[in-house]
């Protein structure tokens, strides 16, 4: 990142992306103290709101006008951002997460209207990348959590798992006009190195000691259900029909947690998950060779 640079961290869902965002908050005085601004969901889904990037040009550009004098001052003082939002580039869930052999279909729209809104050129966008076999299934636990339960063949129709790259996806971002530069990391290799990364993101010095944001209730939540967790939904629902689906499933949840005792759902074979593993990998060499594209290692 340059000195006065922005940097979009785009996601994607399911990387353990709100942690992230957590951990930025919680030392955002001390990332600032280095020059870099962080701004992330509590405050681009308020006060600095980005809004439906569907909408028309200029709605687009008088709905930013906050973000953009707030970016437009932090380059004037000589600070570089890093914004983050997941919802920048679609929603946890088919079609908008995944449709056909695409991840993220119109990523490469919305981020090109969004660069154009706020008037930003030389962009780096950051993004995490997850087995898509795994990021389907975690998805779609999500949905329970949201309160939406659904059947999985039901949540992946119209997909085609075994077509999914992220190599396709990396490409259509590399054609924005204003994006510079992709970084990209492996969700599984950074798992409990969210410090590391962070200084990464935010070009931090590498001994840069940084807080781990504080307890909140509800966290736990974000850790997707269990098989048998989701197995006992029904009957905890028939049993306590005062319960919203959301609040029977947290119920589920507190009494069979993910764990080695009850594994997460498994509606892929082992043979499935073990050949999309090998594309996975296969996929972060093709990506390590694309012109404007950094993959971050731990």
């Amino acid at each position: 990142m340059s000195r006065t640079g922005v940097t979009l961290h785009i996601g994607a869902h399911k990387t353990a992306t709100t942690y992230l965002q957590k951990l930025c908050l919680a030392n955002a005085a001390t990332i600032a103290a280095e020059g870099c601004v962080f701004l992330g969901p509590e405050r681009l889904r308020r006060d600095l709101l980005i809004p439906s990037l569907d909408r028309p040009a200029r709605v687009l550009r008088r709905k930013t006008e906050a973000l953009r004098r707030v970016l437009a001052q932090s380059r004037a003082q000589g600070q570089r951002a890093l914004l983050s939002n997941e919802n920048m580039i679609g929603g946890p869930r088919p079609p908008i997460m995944a449709c056909g052999a695409q991840l993220y279909p119109r990523a490469e729209s919305h981020v090109a209207a969004l660069l154009d809104a706020l008037d930003l050129d030389d962009v780096t966008l950051c993004l995490a990348l997850r087995d898509p076999l795994g990021l389907l299934v975690s998805a779609w636990g999500h949905q329970y959590l949201a309160g939406r339960p659904v059947a999985f063949d039901d949540f992946i129709a119209g997909v085609a798992p075994e077509a999914l790259r992220w190599s396709e996806l990396v490409m259509r971002l590399l054609s924005c006009e204003r994006v510079a530069r992709v970084q990209l990391w492996q969700f599984e290799s950074f798992h409990g190195k969210a410090p590391e990364l962070i200084r990464l993101l935010a070009d931090l010095p590498e001994d840069m000691a940084l807080q781990a944001p504080p307890a909140q209730p509800g966290w736990s939540y974000l850790v997707g259900p269990s098989a048998r967790a989701l197995a006992s939904l029904p009957r905890v629902m028939r049993h306590n029909p005062e319960l919203s689906a959301k609040d029977a499933m947290r119920r589920a949840m507190r009494r069979y947690p993910k764990s080695a005792a009850y594994p997460a759902p498994r509606p892929f074979s082992r043979v499935q998950m073990a050949a999309s593993a090998c594309r996975y990998n296969e996929d972060w060499t093709m990506l390590a060779a694309l012109p404007g594209v950094t993959c971050l290692q731990p």
